[in-house]
């Protein structure tokens, strides 16, 4: 299970930090303008998705006394 949450946890920040690229930075609203912006939106929405689904499983794991699993 440690796996499948890093895996969540690496995901959700690199597709949080390109929305916040593709968003918030000159050369990112350059490259998506208009309506292109909302993949980098998109990105965004659903890296926070899955790190919560990684905190809910965690916080599951930790709750159940497996730490491990």
């Amino acid at each position: 299970m440690r796996i499948a949450i890093g895996l969540l946890v690496a995901l959700g920040f690199g597709l949080v930090a390109f929305g916040y690229w593709g968003l918030e930075t000159a050369a990112g609203r350059r490259a998506f303008d208009e309506m292109a912006g909302m993949i980098p939106f998109g990105a965004q929405v659903l890296g926070a998705l899955l790190l919560t689904a990684a905190g809910v499983i965690s916080a599951a794991c930790w709750w159940r006394g497996r730490p491990d699993r």
